[in-house]
């Protein structure tokens, strides 16, 4: 029998990436019993390029694992929608961060997720934390381009509220065309399908007619709406 005698060497790639940016936390809204999904306010620096549908990625271990969340670039600042989860990483550490704290991160940019630059009439889908870049392309739409914006959520929220009011503030700037939210758990519960389904000969017509369609959310959600 012939022995063999193992060693283990260091990783690598066992630490965190070098050269990371670093994000001031301006805002924090907070989760509820009823609310789980908070909004994150970020400051980068001076020489940060980024735009709505760019990724952050953030690494809570100290190690090369990344957590990846997409940007909404909100009047400059970096906005996030996250779901806290119950003994998760990412959603956990930037909960944890207070206005004022210093994260460090890494801005990956997302080409191939930003607003189309000649599309006339676009349909805007996600559902709860997907709403995040949407919000920041829905602001950054000074042509006046014509979006439709479709979310689905559990329930009414201070949160939803929020969007609701957001909304009619872009609708009077003619950023927003319309807005139109499900609601899974209220009384006259539906999804975001069934409002898709309802608007069948609206997004035939989209399709027909070269407009666009994005969707950012769960991938469940993401295969029912392709379907």
């Amino acid at each position: 029998k012939t022995g063999f005698q193992l060693a283990t060497t260091p990783s690598l790639y066992n630490h965190i990436p070098k050269d990371l940016e670093k994000l001031m936390v301006l805002e924090k809204t907070k989760v509820s019993d009823a609310e789980q999904t908070f909004l994150l306010t970020l400051r980068a620096g001076m020489r940060s390029k980024f735009t709505s549908g760019d990724l952050l990625a953030i690494y809570p271990e100290n190690d090369n694992k990344e957590r990846l969340y997409s940007i909404a670039n909100n009047k400059g600042n970096i906005q996030l929608a996250v779901k806290l989860h119950s003994h998760g990483l990412g959603s956990g550490f930037l909960y944890n961060a207070k206005p004022g704290d210093v994260i460090k991160a890494r801005i990956i940019n997302n080409h191939a997720f930003h607003f189309p630059k000649k599309a006339k009439k676009v349909a805007l889908i996600s559902n709860g934390t997907g709403i995040a870049p949407f919000l920041g392309m829905i602001e950054q739409n000074k042509k006046k381009a014509e979006i439709h914006l479709y979310s689905g959520f559990r329930q009414k929220t201070e949160i939803t509220s929020h969007y609701e009011q957001f909304a009619s503030e872009m609708i009077q700037k003619q950023r927003l065309k319309n807005i139109h939210l499900a609601y899974s758990r209220e009384a006259d519960h539906h999804y975001v399908m069934d409002l898709i389904k309802r608007d069948e000969n609206f997004f035939a017509d989209l399709l027909s007619n070269s407009g666009v369609i994005m969707i950012c959310g769960a991938l469940k959600m993401q295969f029912d709406v392709e379907n």
